[in-house]
């Protein structure tokens, strides 16, 4: 109620039923669950198809322990791979995280709106998730890292190595993801300010800034031409408060990056690039906007 979000919490799968429905909704979030059966096929279907649109998924905790990547070790795997491949991750299997919750350093990796509200380093009591023998997706793009831990066997194990524990991801369909390990405590969710601000400003990122239910898609949004373009775009129409333009290609990974320093941007050349299609996106404070365009 603090930030006016409207929240739907389905226990059942029932908001999931059909693709209309759920585009109602800014984000869908997988909050701490765990298994693989969550949701019927009509229902996983409905979801992939909203993501494809351009819809936000996110997911917290255990989530990356929900429908487990059939490369993960470990058991109940592989009955819905695209869930794992979407969200970024499934946490490795016996041991699945440290013992407890120990106190660890994480840093804050680059500038991003999600964890600019963050400390960093931001020392926390977290029971930290382990990646090694599990599933993790390269094209993730890490918010945020632990430094190595000690497993439950007293010593520092491959799997124990510095690792992400927040990332987010830009989809080719125009749809985003962030993940974030963190939330095994009730205490995150009632009174760690710092979690609190993640969970907000992942929230404001994947929604646009809208705050309640209602279609995501119809935003306008900047200007770029020719498409298709040989050597330079132009944009009209930029946010005045952008903080990065970048270039995803069809598979969804970063070729090209320009930062907030760069405020007269206009003109950006792409002729170095491979024909094909690419995503140019722009990141605003509580915004992210994206057009497709082919490169001759």
């Amino acid at each position: 109620s603090k930030n006016n979000f409207m929240v739907d919490d389905d226990q059942t799968g029932d908001a999931f039923n059909t693709l209309t429905g759920l585009s109602e909704y800014a984000a869908v979030v997988f909050a701490n669950t765990s298994g693989d059966a969550i949701l019927d096929s009509l229902q996983r279907a409905n979801l992939e198809a909203y993501v494809q649109q351009g819809g936000s998924l996110m997911g917290i905790h255990s989530a990356s322990d929900t429908y487990r990547h059939s490369s993960a070790n470990g058991s109940n795997t592989g009955s819905w791979d695209w869930y794992a491949e979407t969200l970024g991750a499934s946490v490795q299997a016996n041991p699945h995280h440290v013992t407890g919750t120990p106190t660890y350093e994480m840093t804050v990796i680059g500038f991003n709106e999600i964890t600019e509200n963050l400390p960093s380093p931001w020392i926390k009591a977290e029971e930290y998730y382990y990646w090694g023998n599990g599933y993790y997706n390269s094209d993730n793009v890490p918010l945020l890292k632990v430094e190595a831990t000690v497993g439950p066997n007293g010593q520092t194990n491959p799997y124990d190595s510095i690792r992400p524990m927040a990332w987010y991801r830009v989809l080719p369909e125009g749809g985003t993801v962030f993940y974030t390990a963190l939330g095994h405590d009730n205490s995150n969710y009632t009174g760690d300010t710092a979690f609190h601000n993640l969970i907000r400003d992942a929230i404001l990122w994947a929604t646009d800034g809208s705050l309640s239910k209602g279609n995501r898609f119809d935003k306008k949004l900047f200007d770029l031409y020719p498409i298709p373009v040989d050597e330079e775009l132009i944009l009209e129409n930029l946010p005045k408060d952008w903080v990065n333009v970048e270039i995803l290609n069809s598979s969804g990974v970063r070729v090209m990056l320009i930062n907030k320093y760069d405020k007269d941007l206009r003109i950006l050349n792409v002729g170095q690039l491979s024909s094909g299609d690419y995503f140019l996106v722009v990141t605003a404070p509580r915004q992210v906007k994206r057009i497709r365009f082919v490169k001759n």
